[in-house]
C-alpha cells in the first residue's frame, strides 16, 4: 500500500514515519507540508491511502481531501488531528478514521489495515443483502417474532430496551448487549445506549456536545457517539 502524509509539522511527520516503517507492506511514498501540496502530491503519487493533518496551512487539510477525492476517488484517508470538531465532516467524505492527537499506535495500525481493506475491496464489492428473518424476543410468559425490516433502532432505557419499529415500541428486559449479537449487519451500535438500523438512517447532525441520527419516516432519534461517525459511514457504504 503506497501511503502519503500530509502534516505540517516535522516531529509529528517524523512519528508517523517511523510507526509506519515498522509494519510490512505499507511504503511511504511523500509528504505534504500544506493542502495545495497534499493536492499535488496525491496527483504524482497515486497513493491508496493518505494520512492528513487539518489545520495545515494555505489550505486545510479536510478541503483538500475533497478535492483529492474529485482527482483520486479510491483515495482512502485517515484523518490524524489536534482538534475534534471536524469529526461529522470527516464522515462526509468517507474518511477510514478520525484520530485526536496524541497519536495511539495501535489505533493508528487498525486504521492502516481497514484503510488497505478498503482499497483493495473499491470497486469490487456488491452490496450484501441481509437474510430476513425475525427477532424472537420473551414478554411475560410468551415469546415474540418482531421482522428486522421493521425495526428502526433499539435504546436502552434504564434496565430495558425499548425496540422502535415502524408502527410501535416494545419494551423488553434485555441487554442492548444481548441483543446485539442477534441482530445482523444492518444494525450497528451507535452509542453505548443504541443500535440503529443503517437502512433507515438518513442523516447525521450535530446537537450541541452530541450527534443525532434521523430515520426516514420516523420522527425520533438516536444519539451517536463521535468515535462511531466513521465507523457508520464506512458501514453505510458497504
Amino acid at each position: 500500500m503506497k501511503v502519503l502524509i500530509a502534516e505540517d509539522n516535522a516531529p509529528s511527520r517524523k512519528l508517523l514515519k517511523h510507526l509506519i516503517k515498522s509494519v510490512p507492506n505499507y511504503q511511504i511514498v511523500g509528504e505534504a507540508v500544506n493542502g495545495e501540496d497534499l493536492i499535488n502530491k496525491v496527483m504524482m503519487e497515486k497513493p491508496d491511502i493518505v494520512l492528513v493533518d487539518i489545520n495545515m496551512p494555505l489550505m486545510n487539510g479536510m478541503e483538500a481531501v475533497k478535492s483529492c477525492k474529485k482527482i483520486l476517488p479510491t483515495l482512502q484517508v485517515i484523518f490524524i488531528t489536534g482538534h475534534d470538531e471536524y469529526a461529522l465532516e470527516a464522515f462526509g467524505v468517507n474518511a477510514i478514521d478520525y484520530i485526536v492527537k496524541p497519536i495511539e499506535r495501535d489505533r493508528l495500525y487498525s486504521a492502516l489495515e481497514r484503510a488497505a481493506v478498503f482499497s483493495k475491496k473499491t470497486g469490487t464489492v456488491t452490496p450484501s443483502v441481509p437474510v430476513k428473518k425475525d427477532l424472537m424476543i420473551k414478554q411475560q410468559n410468551q415469546y415474540s417474532f418482531i421482522p428486522l425490516d421493521e425495526i428502526i433502532f433499539i435504546e436502552k432505557a434504564d434496565r430495558k430496551s425499548v425496540i422502535h419499529t415502524i408502527d410501535k415500541k416494545i419494551e423488553i428486559y434485555e441487554a442492548l448487549t444481548n441483543l446485539d449479537e442477534l441482530l445482523d449487519s444492518r444494525f450497528v451500535v451507535s452509542h453505548r445506549s443504541f443500535i440503529i438500523n443503517l437502512q433507515y438512517l438518513t442523516r447525521i447532525e450535530v446537537a450541541g456536545q452530541t450527534y443525532i441520527a434521523h430515520f426516514k419516516n420516523y420522527e425520533e432519534t438516536a444519539r451517536v457517539s463521535k468515535h462511531k461517525l466513521v465507523e457508520l459511514q464506512k458501514c453505510k457504504s458497504l
